[in-house]
């Protein structure tokens, strides 16, 4: 059973169950999402508000989450499961935002349904990234902000986007003519560099495409273009790389993959944009201070959302979100035009 499959059953059986909820309670779901500015209004002042189950359960799955090294997120292989662990790392760090996701977690059942099976989800991609590389960080002897650097500079390589770097990847980036390694160099790019070959086969062929994976891409990095020393942070360390990959981007242009899947999401892709556009023009202190005296539960979203607003990764992961899970998409919709009739 393929991935789109899936996907549509998770959403059936998240939509069926909360359906079932509701029906259980004697409400259908028109008259839940009829009601539930409603419903959110019951409690009026935000001051008042203790912490429910649903609340405390949340704030256990952040202490969780705040367990996870910059290197355990970023040795997870899925480019999306990693943009949702870095988009909550950056959020969990910030009391505005958990507040008001604490706010919808407790007052919408979609979101805390697909909450809980999402924060699951990423805990086992986290545990099995964990367990497939535990001997490559202790062998290299590199630290965390070494394994952040890599990853930066692996995803500017990997110009399609795949997850693994193919020669043709490597040759392309002038990653390596950047690091020194194609003084004498008269290869001229047409697929003989013997930098290249020598990066390639220093990994033990493991993989017959002959690509990188992200572990290998470190050991070759460690070995080769460090010589093993361990003194010298890879690719100047998280706070250095950047000038690095400036570099190696503004060099050529990223292949843009233009499958199917992709032309169809791009409608919901344009959905996101459009209203984090339309937010940005809300934000001022006549709106908060609206905001507030209509409601102050919902201000508390509010607040957040602007806060999030400003912290690229928590926007991105929250892409990914609406566009990957139906449930979330609906409630993104609801709650973007209950912040609209508050803020306006």
């Amino acid at each position: 059973m393929g991935p789109p499959i899936q996907r549509l059953l998770l959403a059936t059986w998240l939509s069926s169950t909360f359906a079932f909820q509701l029906q259980h309670d004697g409400i259908n779901i028109l008259q839940y999402y009829q009601r539930l500015p409603t419903l959110l209004k019951a409690d009026n002042d935000a001051n008042s508000v203790t912490t429910s189950k649903a609340g405390l359960r949340f704030d256990a799955m952040l202490d969780d989450f705040r367990g996870y090294s910059a290197a355990d997120i970023n040795l997870v292989e899925s480019p999306r499961y990693r943009g949702l662990l870095k988009g909550t790392s950056a959020a969990i760090n910030d009391k505005t935002i958990t507040e008001a996701f604490k706010v919808l977690y407790e007052d919408l059942g979609p979101v805390r349904v697909a909450g809980d099976l999402i924060f699951k989800k990423l805990g086992r991609k986290v545990a099995s990234s964990k367990e497939s590389n535990a001997g490559v960080l202790a062998t290299l002897g590199r630290d965390d902000s070494c394994v952040v650097a890599a990853r930066k500079v692996f995803d500017a390589v990997d110009a399609d986007a795949s997850g693994t770097v193919s020669s043709v990847e490597l040759l392309n980036s002038d990653l390596l003519r950047s690091m020194g390694q194609c003084v004498d160099c008269t290869c001229e790019k047409k697929g003989s560099c013997q930098s290249v070959s020598r990066f390639m086969d220093e990994i033990d062929k493991s993989h017959p495409e002959g690509e990188l994976h992200f572990d290998e891409f470190l050991i070759a990095s460690h070995h080769l273009l460090y010589e093993g020393d361990v003194s010298v942070s890879l690719f100047g360390g998280d706070d250095c790389s950047d000038e690095l990959i400036d570099e190696l981007l503004n060099g050529g242009v990223r292949e843009e993959k233009n499958t199917g899947k992709e032309a169809k999401a791009d409608k919901y892709s344009k959905r996101f944009d459009a209203m984090c556009d339309e937010f940005d023009s809300w934000e001022s202190e006549d709106s908060s201070s609206k905001a507030e005296a209509r409601n102050p539960r919902l201000a508390i979203v509010l607040e957040g959302c602007f806060a999030g607003a400003k912290q690229p990764q928590v926007v991105d992961a929250l892409k990914i979100l609406y566009m990957d899970f139906l449930a979330l998409r609906m409630a993104g919709d609801l709650i973007f035009k209950m912040m609209r009739k508050l803020a306006n």
